[in-house]
């Protein structure tokens, strides 16, 4: 097979293309969930792969088809969610092939046969694609709240992934079309192109939008934490007052107790002297972050007549943010408390925390009906209002990856634990 300058050209400016995509992929993802050499070799695959299809089959419908599985398939490479994997294939493959049938038209090739091979052969187009393409991914990766759509309810992705969607299959019917002028196609292509940038923009938004009314709920959580620990400080400050304005009288009760040898009234009336001085508050471990977020849940806890066992070891300090600590602690209690609350007996929550040269550990188990709404080996809330449930097991996973932490979810004999471990830097 002799090369022509245009496929020889192609197969140069393919290699382009193929760095463009990796730049348009970088829009809808942030984490990698392969490792540098396997994001590679994959990039490479698929330039190998779409190059031979152009060479040997060029047929539109086959290189759009073959072009969007490959796209859903390089996603595969990063950390996300089903959902934005299509969202991201749909609007990366509909945006570059606007740009290159826009194009092709001013270039004034107006064939378009979509079950039929191609034969445009313009060096000055397929170098214009690559560039202006470059150029739209540039300016694309501005959008910084795309990649954080992966929860976005089910109905909202729907409507957002109808468009792009309907827009290939419009394209389609106009490369179909043999009688629309070519100044109206040129135009239809770039208006499909509008509205699917402002669908990419108003995505943008409504994620940050989303974002922001989460870290909002959290910051009114925080406070309603501090405020419940300040009334805490506050009665324990009014029982201590009290238990040492009575000491003397306690004191002078118990020592006449033992001296007539009522050995069991005196200690009784020294356990009474115990619970009034710890009836207020459950969790005194001295940090203030987790007290606070303890005793504000254990209210709840307490009211719907759950047990509770705590066992904490934690030094008055520890270096990760109060955020994070009520993004992690507050949301896995809120889980476990769900899950408890449909058990007519043995309802309990084991707390057990600790804190050793730079390793915190947190681990929380509760007793369950033996229902787990568990897809895609991901954990989802049972609530029928799951698109508003709190925080979610995604957010904790999100505020793990900054401590390089993990969390490991188990069930066993109707038992399920959740045990989150965390790395922190001392002393900084």
């Amino acid at each position: 097979m002799i090369l022509s300058v245009y496929n020889i050209i192609y197969l140069f400016g393919n290699v382009f293309g193929t760095y463009t995509i990796y730049k348009f992929m970088k829009v809808f993802f942030d984490k990698d969930r392969t490792s540098r050499t396997t994001e590679i070799f994959s990039y490479f695959c698929y330039n190998i792969a779409i190059s031979l299809i152009y060479m040997f089959i060029n047929i539109p419908i086959v290189l759009m088809i073959s072009n969007i599985l490959a796209f859903f398939l390089l996603s595969w490479n990063y950390v996300s969610s089903f959902k934005l994997r299509i969202l991201a294939a749909l609007f990366i493959y509909l945006i570059l092939m606007c740009i290159e049938m826009a194009i092709v038209i001013m270039t004034g090739y107006l064939k378009f046969p979509v079950l039929e091979q191609n034969d445009y052969s313009s060096v000055y187009g397929i170098l214009s694609m690559k560039l202006v393409s470059f150029a739209v991914a540039l300016i694309i990766n501005n959008f910084k709240n795309i990649r954080k759509g992966k929860n976005v309810p089910n109905f909202y992705w729907a409507l957002i992934a109808l468009i792009p969607a309907a827009s290939l299959y419009i394209i389609v019917l106009l490369f179909c079309s043999k009688e629309l002028p070519s100044p109206w196609l040129v135009i239809s292509i770039i208006l499909i192109l509008l509205i699917n940038f402002s669908t990419f923009f108003l995505y943008d938004v409504i994620m940050k939008v989303m974002w922001e009314q989460m870290d909002k709920r959290l910051l009114e959580q925080q406070n309603q934490y501090y405020a419940r620990q300040f009334s805490i400080m506050k009665e324990s400050l009014q029982s201590l007052k009290e238990m040492k304005h009575d000491w003397k009288n306690h004191l002078s009760a118990v020592h006449s107790l033992i001296q007539r040898g009522e050995i069991e009234k005196s200690l009784l009336h020294i356990s009474e002297m115990f619970q009034i001085s710890s009836q207020v508050g459950q969790a005194h471990t001295g940090n203030i972050v987790v007290d606070s977020i303890l005793n504000f849940k254990l209210q709840e806890v307490f009211r719907n007549h759950i047990e509770i066992s705590l066992d904490i070891n934690i030094p008055e300090t520890v270096n990760i943010p109060s955020f994070d600590l009520t993004v992690i602690i507050g949301n896995l209690i809120d889980n476990a408390m769900e899950a408890v609350l449909k058990l007519e007996d043995n309802r309990y929550i084991n707390i057990k925390m600790s804190y050793d040269k730079g390793q915190f550990l947190c681990c929380i188990m509760n007793p369950f009906d033996g229902t787990l709404n568990k897809v895609l080996n991901q954990y989802r809330t049972t609530k029928n209002t799951n698109e508003n449930h709190g925080i979610g097991l995604e957010s904790i996973k999100s505020t793990l990856k900054k401590y390089k932490g993990s969390i490991d979810l188990e069930q066993n004999n109707n038992v399920f634990t959740a045990l989150i471990m965390m790395y922190v830097e001392e002393g900084s």
